[in-house]
């Protein structure tokens, strides 16, 4: 026992050391403390060219015009430029490793940020770098990644990440690639405001957490298997989208004003754990990916301009179902006997087709019709009321002439005997 003790507390004593060490091994000059946490010129970064590990949270503002760190491969801290509004450029090549995060923030001319080195960091924001057209890392992992108001084309500085928590690109003008080598995101990807002609590609990505996609002209997702929380694709210019590696969403699916789409292909879809909601895609006329869906743990809730929608292996919708077109060649039979067998459990249910021309015509026809035999059967009364005033027309004539002959035949009899009587 008491050399257990003595080997344990050996132990103890040498990680004491050797962290004493580690901490002896960095000169004071290369811990930042209040006096030397902000630098405002170049010859206060200079301060530090001694050193290959700064301890400390720098930051860099105030009036240079271009800002570098020469020989510092590692930062136990974080590293923030901000507000620097003559900064055009800002190289730290060395960089290896930010333990904390990476912030440039409000730089409104920068046009360059090099950090050819960097391969791990805690988190990334670039924001409101509105004249940033290049950012070079080579970095494989982050926790969060926020790109946002920047002139950047592409985001080639961050293709070689494998694995992120967070990784948000929204509001740059000028984006027009993503190209990501991504294979895991542990909280969400976003993808927000950016070029509208921007072609996004995800195609090492096998699972992710949640993910929003919006105003992207193509979308890529080949190796996609499961969205532990939900899916939303929403107001894109994407003709097609290909998820047929996808099988479950634990969360919500949303297809939503993507008027351009024609094809969807979720063929490998299984489970829906919230709502399928698939929603005003002008284009979309032929909703045949979902065949295989057999379980929506809350809503359905399909309108457009459909005239098929195939969801032939569905057992279960725990929510209401919603199901409206406008063409007229779709039939509700399919989804009225979904729910007249109970497979949709929720209390709404509605499925709304529009009448079709043919039947309007047949409606219009069966109208006119009907409004013809109305039209003959008043015929017939006033034909009828007309008969009718002639026979009274003709029996008071009757009667006329009929009085008439008797009044002349008194007249002729009365004649005739005044003559006798004068004769006499």
């Amino acid at each position: 026992m008491k050399f257990s003790n003595v080997l344990v507390s050996g132990a103890i004593l040498s990680s004491a050391a050797s962290a004493a060490s580690t901490t002896k091994s960095i000169p004071s000059s290369c811990t930042i403390n209040s006096s030397k946490a902000t630098a405002t010129a170049q010859t206060d970064l200079d301060a530090f060219s001694g050193c290959e590990t700064l301890v400390g949270d720098l930051t860099i503002t105030g009036d240079l015009g271009n800002a570098a760190i020469a020989t510092v491969k590692k930062i136990e801290g974080s590293l923030k430029v901000f507000n620097a509004t003559n900064l055009n450029t800002l190289a730290a090549d060395a960089l290896e490793e930010v333990t904390d995060s990476l912030i440039l923030q409000q730089l409104t001319i920068l046009y360059s940020a090099s950090f050819g080195s960097l391969s791990s960091v805690d988190s990334i924001q670039l924001v409101t770098l509105p004249a940033l057209q290049t950012f070079t890392s080579t970095l494989e992992s982050a926790s969060e990644i926020i790109i946002s108001d920047t002139s950047l084309e592409s985001i080639e500085g961050f293709s070689n990440l494998q694995t992120v928590s967070t990784f948000n690109i929204n509001n740059n003008k000028y984006l027009t690639e993503i190209d990501s080598s991504l294979k895991n995101i542990t909280t969400s990807l976003i993808l927000s405001s950016n070029n509208k002609e921007t072609e996004a590609s995800f195609d090492d990505l096998t699972w992710a957490n949640n993910i929003t996609i919006s105003a992207v002209a193509s979308l890529s997702f080949e190796s996609l298997k499961k969205v532990n929380a939900s899916f939303s694709v929403l107001n894109n210019t994407i003709d097609s989208l290909d998820l047929s590696k996808l099988t479950t969403v634990g969360g919500s699916l949303s297809f939503e004003e993507n008027n351009d789409l024609t094809s969807l292909d979720c063929k490998n879809l299984t489970t829906v754990g919230g709502a399928l909601v698939i929603g005003n895609n002008t284009d979309l006329t032929n909703i045949d990916g979902f065949a295989n869906v057999t379980t929506i743990a809350g809503a359905l809730e399909v309108i457009g301009s459909f005239h098929n929608l195939d969801l032939s292996s569905l057992k279960s919708v725990k929510g209401g179902a919603d199901i409206e077109t406008t063409a007229t060649n779709f039939t509700c039979s399919a989804i009225d006997k979904l729910h007249s067998n109970g497979v949709i459990e929720g209390d709404s249910y509605q499925c709304s087709v529009p009448v079709s021309s043919s039947s309007s015509s047949s409606s219009s026809s069966s109208t006119s019709a009907s409004s013809s035999s109305t039209h003959s059967s008043t015929m017939k009364t006033s034909t009828t009321s007309g008969a009718s005033s002639s026979s009274r027309s003709l029996t008071s004539h009757g009667a006329a002439v009929g009085s008439f002959e008797n009044a002349s035949f008194v007249s002729i009899f009365y004649a005739i005997a005044a003559v006798l009587v004068s004769l006499l």
